[in-house]
């Protein structure tokens, strides 16, 4: 245990080593047994073969973020091998695993229902980036079973990108199973915090499957790409560690339940290099094996606020870039995902939400000077509902986008699609009190007056919620509901700085301290409707409140209705 601690280490996935050997001679036709007993040594030849041939890299050190039985495994950073693109890998290499492939193909043709062959096969066929063979093999050639190859089959969709086919296969897979195997295939418990892990701890088998996926589908990277590829990603590691069992392991080591855990909760390896060591606790000298992903490895789960009350998310309620969370993704499409200062509001159209945003990535060096697209994604459940694409974006912008939409998020994302980086925002969205008095929310704009439109405020919305103490700023929202033709509405906004205690807030209303936590204004007004909608704006003067962060509140009430309330937090710099 300790010797194997001492020569594997994990960089973006695991420590592998690989057995010696060379690859043996294409296999004679036989029984099914020595078919077998053949392709097996083949298998095992051509990982000792491709281990000797390992591009060059240092020996990863440093204290694990994670240490999972005989592993240790770290993120890295952003400016680490991860975020380089892999060596071309050796012709000769090719070749053998080109033969490899090629014996995999007699012997699934020599014994059709061997499940550890047809694994074998689509593994190495998608490694060689032959996706069209892997499914094609997966759909029409494989007769291990249902279960089994329509899970190879959305294991190469997945690999391929091709992520709504994945899905779809993975569905029928799950269904071909027995309810206990299914359980088996959806248990997420280990990529999920204390909290939520309990949770799903709780549920039958059948109430898992439903967790797993709406909490994996809430946590897709980017909605402009796909909602289904961190739901896929779990059950392409799922098909990945099975494919594992009983085969020549990267790390020559047998294959247990702590690479199990790893793959799942952090995936496997794009590529692989070495680094020589002297011998350590042992006189065998050993190579240094360390597993690279395609990107950083971030942490897309929800926490239980978005599972609970989805359309009261924030951009508190994810927390991508942590390095000890207990599960990571990165993502093909994108080598880093940062957080992307920007502006959400939504305003209701009929049955509709109508939702601006504004954003100012100009800070985010991963993405200056980069072909942009930018999508303001409104989702539900696992169903994009609205949608505005924008292929020629900047770093700084404006979106609308529309949809019906009673409860769920949005998802402004930025990505730069060639060089595979991408910044987002999610909050959710919500037509509040779709019957009835309601406000919309507030938005803050920087342009001059006090329109009645959103039209005349959506282009100039502040880019994020960071408010500059030093000039009046401007509030816009909509009152929704209002029956009376004439109905007054009495309006109160205050913005409260966090963190002030009751007594001196008491002093400033005695005026025996100076009054820069907050400020209040009250007035009444009948409101001006156009098609049932009336539009409203202030602008207020922040210069005399102290840098931090504030409550803006807004409470309206109008007669023969309850008050309505919406806020926003801000940040007065």
């Amino acid at each position: 245990m300790l010797t194997l601690l001492a020569t594997l280490v994990v960089a973006f996935g695991q420590t592998i080593t690989f057995p010696n050997g060379t690859a043996g001679p294409m296999f004679p036709a036989a029984d099914s047994a020595g078919v077998l007993r053949h392709v097996r040594s083949a298998q095992s030849s051509f990982e000792s073969f491709r281990r000797t041939r390992l591009p060059r890299g240092d020996r990863a050190s440093g204290p694990c973020d994670v240490r999972i039985g005989r592993y240790c495994y770290w993120r890295g950073d952003e400016d680490g091998e991860e975020d380089k693109d892999p060596p071309l890998e050796p012709p000769a290499v090719r070749e053998r695993r080109a033969a490899l492939i090629t014996a995999l193909d007699s012997a699934a043709r020599m014994i059709p229902g061997d499940a550890w062959v047809a694994g074998q096969l689509v593994r190495y066929l998608v490694e060689a980036e032959r996706f069209d063979d892997a499914l094609a093999f997966a759909r029409r050639g494989c007769l291990a079973g249902t279960a089994w190859c329509a899970a190879l089959g959305g294991f190469a969709a997945h690999q391929a990108g091709r992520f709504p086919l994945a899905d779809s296969l993975f569905t029928t897979s799950l269904s071909a199973m027995d309810s206990v195997e299914r359980c088996r295939w959806v248990d997420i418990s280990d990529l999920l915090d204390d909290e939520l892990r309990d949770r799903f701890k709780s549920l039958d088998c059948a109430a898992r499957a439903r967790f797993a996926r709406r909490t994996l589908i809430l946590g897709a990277p980017l909605y402009s790409v796909a909602t289904t590829d961190l739901w896929t990603e779990h059950l392409a590691r799922v098909t990945r560690a099975r494919i594992a069992e009983k085969s020549a392991s990267p790390d020559g080591e047998y294959w247990a339940n702590d690479e199990r855990e790893l793959v799942i909760r952090y995936g496997w390896p794009r590529w692989y290099s070495q680094a020589e060591t002297g011998p350590m606790l042992t006189m065998e000298f050993r190579p240094s094996i360390t597993g690279h992903d395609s990107g950083m490895p971030y942490y897309f789960l929800p926490t239980t606020r978005v599972l609970d009350h989805v359309a009261e998310t924030t951009a508190d309620d994810w927390h991508l870039d942590d390095p000890t969370a207990p599960a990571g993704y990165a993502p093909t499409f994108a080598r880093s995902v940062h957080e992307l200062p920007a502006q959400i509001a939504v305003f209701r159209r009929g049955d509709s939400a109508l939702v601006v945003a504004a954003w100012d990535a100009r800070r985010d060096t991963t993405l200056l000077g980069r072909s942009l697209q930018s999508a303001l994604v409104l989702a539900h459940d696992d169903s994009v509902v609205g949608i505005t694409i924008d292929s020629a974006a900047h770093t700084t912008g404006h979106a609308t986008a529309i949809g019906r939409i009673d409860s769920g998020l949005a998802s402004l994302e930025l990505r730069a699609p060639t060089d595979k980086r991408a910044a987002r925002l999610r909050v959710g969205v919500a037509t509040r009190d779709s019957l009835g008095f309601a406000l919309s929310d507030l938005l803050l704009y920087s342009a001059p007056g006090a329109p009645t439109a959103l039209a005349d405020v959506r282009d100039s919305a502040l880019t994020s919620n960071v408010v500059p103490g030093s000039r009046t700023v401007g509030v816009y929202w909509e009152a929704y509901g209002l029956d009376a033709p004439a109905s007054p509405v009495r309006y109160t906004l205050s913005v409260q700085q966090v963190g002030v205690g009751w007594m001196h807030r008491a002093a400033e209303r005695l005026h025996l301290a100076d009054p820069t936590t907050g400020l209040r204004v009250q007035w009444e007004e009948v409101p001006q409707r156009t098609n049932g909608i009336a539009g409203r704006a202030v602008r207020l003067d922040l210069s005399r409140l102290r840098s931090g962060t504030y409550h803006m509140e807004l409470t309206a009430h109008a007669d023969g209705a309850r008050s309505t309330v919406a806020a926003r937090e801000i940040i007065i710099r």
